[in-house]
């Protein structure tokens, strides 16, 4: 949603012609912004123009962020969406089943339903999966990151699956990747020329598919990121996960759900010493 600005007052004072005060803002609460602005008229300095603008946000986007009981990663995510774009953030356990509201939704990484008899059942019996299968047949953007792309797989919404890693051991670290295409909106403002670096955290993060779905999948432009080396290079040596193909990231065929083993919620703010992954961000926010 654009902001619309509008000039609603405008006041003319005599004050003495050398004040300097070029602009004052004043936040009056989380949905307006008023900006104070002063201007000298070039006739007649001892007067000042006073032009109160209004930058309103009337329906601020919000976001969801599905919670499942050993889930980790919302609090990156919360932190980057309010703290960085301004939005509204909601979080939705998987007991709830209303999205209403929602403008887009996140599935944070983590052990998700872990401790429970039966983890694949506790995620295939929450209420919220079938809201949020609703959610993304009616074409709303559905993002789903280290575990979380393992739900979108195993509810169908995306293609492939997601198995224990190559090394059968937990990896942790950073890595690099590159996007396959930037015909999606996430992938839009990357350069295919460049390797980001994004970390991992996951033990299941090697992506597998039959041949003839990942042929599909190439014909339609359904890989979103491969891993590489930080020269953008693709190799097997550097495929950290073993996934087919390098697979880091894929999309469905609408390509309004999206679903990645990196972390980009973990390479925002530069104080952490890596922020490649605002870039993803960046361009899913230029989109809606």
């Amino acid at each position: 949603m654009k902001r619309r600005m509008g000039i609603i007052g405008e006041i003319e004072v005599r004050v003495v012609p050398n004040c300097f005060l070029k602009a004052l803002y004043f936040l009056s609460n989380d949905l307006h912004r008023v900006k104070l602005m002063i201007y000298y008229v070039p006739s007649n300095l001892d007067k000042i123009h006073l032009c109160l603008t209004l930058s309103a946000q009337a329906n601020v986007m919000t976001f969801g962020i599905v919670i499942f009981p050993g889930a980790h990663g919302d609090k990156e995510l919360k932190r980057v969406l309010e703290g960085v774009y301004s939005k509204k953030v909601r979080y939705i356990w998987n007991s709830e089943s209303d999205l209403s509201g929602i403008d887009a939704l996140f599935i944070p990484g983590g052990f998700l339903c872990k401790g429970s008899s039966n983890s694949v059942k506790c995620i295939e019996n929450s209420p919220v999966i079938e809201s949020m299968i609703d959610f993304a047949h009616r074409g709303k953007v559905l993002i789903g990151i280290g575990n979380g792309f393992r739900v979108l797989c195993e509810t169908g919404l995306l293609p492939g699956s997601l198995r224990m890693n190559r090394s059968q051991r937990f990896v942790c670290r950073n890595t690099y990747i590159k996007p396959d295409s930037d015909n999606t909106i996430i992938t839009r403002k990357l350069s295919s020329d460049k390797a980001y670096r994004i970390p991992i955290a996951t033990g299941y993060g090697r992506f597998a598919a039959k041949e003839d779905v990942l042929v599909q999948m190439r014909h339609r432009e359904q890989i979103l990121f491969r891993y590489c080396d930080e020269s953008a290079r693709i190799s097997e040596e550097i495929n950290v996960c073993g996934a087919l193909d390098n697979i880091a990231g894929v999309c469905n065929e609408k390509k309004n759900v999206f679903g990645m083993i990196p972390q980009p919620e973990r390479a925002v703010f530069p104080f952490g010493g890596n922020s490649d992954g605002k870039i993803i961000f960046d361009s899913l926010m230029e989109y809606l």
